[in-house]
């Protein structure tokens, strides 16, 4: 744990079996201003993440003791022994991660309950790695916006050749963006399908191979469908062309390039029919 307020990893190799970043270069405070808002508060590493899990699921283990005699017993059930269920419930659901290991958490050995802790902590590189290449996606948004804002407001709407191309291929890069996101929020908070509470493990489908791939097929065929039709009725009305009057059309744009020709910056510019 880095001593407040951490820095942020610009890069560098994530090491998870020594628990350390090779080659990291390092950009001061950022990180700690990120997670916590603040110049004082440290955040947790690894090895704190893991002993905190392992105490929680040693804790969730009484409350799984104590949970199945309050069932058994029910209306009967000994005060105390709701006691010690209402104040270790919070770490229940970390006694559940003993299940990959042992059906009965409360035989679980001292072994197994590392392994659960360590379970804890997803593999880091992916994370490390997809949340870089968002954020970087996120900074080549802005710049591009940037550049294109500049050249339209400051050099008469003229573009180089690679800076048009640019553009184009940067059309599917937010999809990219997105879709990294969503990893770092998914894989991120594995083992977990509710945080602290159900683990992926227990939340698997109970649903037959065969019964998935025929539920797969349906959704495929539907979008498939729903695609052609809409590419159909793109391309249909692409080919009719606009509705404008071409004639009125052509006059705004020989106007607008003799604006641009003269760079005359105070003719307004005014769109065909208005």
């Amino acid at each position: 744990t880095q001593k407040a307020p951490a820095s942020f990893t610009l890069f560098g190799i994530p090491d998870q079996a020594d628990r350390e970043t090779k080659y990291a270069i390092h950009i001061p405070v950022v990180m700690g201003l990120i997670a916590t808002r603040s110049l004082t508060e440290p955040i947790p590493g690894i090895e704190e993440l893991v002993a905190t899990a392992e105490k929680r699921i040693r804790s969730g283990i009484i409350a799984y003791d104590a949970l199945l005699h309050i069932r058994e017993q029910r209306a009967d059930a000994d005060p105390q022994v709701k006691a010690v269920f209402e104040e270790h419930s919070a770490d229940l659901g970390f006694a559940m991660l003993l299940r990959r290991y042992v059906d009965d958490p409360r035989k679980a050995t001292d072994e197994q309950i590392v392994k659960a802790a360590g379970d804890t902590v997803p593999t880091v590189w992916p994370l490390f790695w997809a949340f870089r290449l968002m954020v970087g996606l996120g900074f080549a948004f802005i710049g591009v916006m940037i550049y294109f804002f500049w050249r339209a407001s400051f050099r008469q709407m003229q573009f180089p050749r690679w800076a048009l191309w640019a553009a184009v291929f940067i059309i599917p890069t937010p999809w990219i963006a997105a879709e990294l996101g969503w990893f770092v929020a998914e894989y991120g908070r594995q083992p977990w399908t509710v945080d602290g509470v159900l683990p992926t493990a227990m939340s698997v489908s109970h649903l037959s191979i065969a019964e998935l791939l025929i539920t797969l097929a349906g959704f495929i065929t539907f979008y498939s469908i729903l695609f052609v039709i809409e590419m159909g009725l793109m391309i249909k009305y692409i080919r009719k062309g606009p509705y404008m009057d071409v004639a009125v059309t052509k006059n705004w744009t020989a106007r607008h390039e003799h604006r641009l020709k003269t760079h005359d910056g105070n003719v307004p510019v005014t769109m065909p029919g208005e």
